[in-house]
């Protein structure tokens, strides 16, 4: 299959995370963007809360990795209503073979699969890319705080956008229930950046 490339423009606040192994380099590199991210001197020594988040982000992009994801990128924000509340939220592409015949074809067949699997509202929608079909999930999660299962609520929503023998899923997702709604307008856009570049690239 060839390497459909593509763009995508992140607001401010977005860390991108690396693909592949991390090596104590890379680790650095990660720790050093999240310090500054968070007004901290990237050049200071790596802390156990900073080593922790660093790890912690890394494991979500090989899990996203792992997950057929190409992209992945982390954002942290204040609630535009309670500022003292932070949101995290990711941002993952994943590309899928297609040899669908026209973009027609597969955004009918990505309409029909959609409103069949997902748990919230699809629909179909015009982006400066093409059109797209954009579907909504939430999924209950647990974790563990502290010894304590603490239960978490995923809001995840997507943009798959037909291509040149590809199919792009953009997703957005977030544990902040409160500010889902903020994080979805952000998502939505994101979904409007979305470009697909002229050439396709051999894997």
């Amino acid at each position: 299959m060839s390497e459909q490339r593509f763009s995508l423009f992140l607001p401010e606040g977005f860390i991108e995370l690396p693909t592949g192994e991390l090596d104590e380099e890379g680790f650095r590199a990660l720790a050093a963007e999240i310090a500054q991210r968070f007004g901290m001197d990237p050049e200071a020594e790596i802390d156990q809360g900073l080593a922790e988040t660093t790890v912690m982000l890394a494991t979500t992009a090989a899990a996203a990795e792992a997950g057929g994801s190409c992209y992945t990128a982390a954002g942290f924000f204040r609630s535009p209503e309670v500022e003292a509340r932070p949101i995290m939220a990711l941002v993952s592409c994943f590309p899928m073979e297609s040899e669908h015949e026209s973009t027609e074809v597969a955004i009918a067949g990505l309409d029909e699969v959609h409103r069949n699997t997902a748990n919230g509202e699809v629909r179909i929608v015009e982006l400066p890319a093409g059109p797209a079909v954009v579907a909504e999930n939430t999924s209950a999660n647990q974790a563990k705080i502290d010894d304590h299962d603490v239960e978490l609520t995923e809001h995840s929503v997507t943009a798959w956008v037909p291509g040149p023998g590809v199919v792009m899923g953009v997703a957005v997702t977030s544990n902040n229930t409160e500010d889902w709604a903020h994080v979805k307008d952000m998502a939505e856009g994101l979904f409007e950046t979305f470009e697909w570049e002229t050439e396709p690239v051999p894997a």
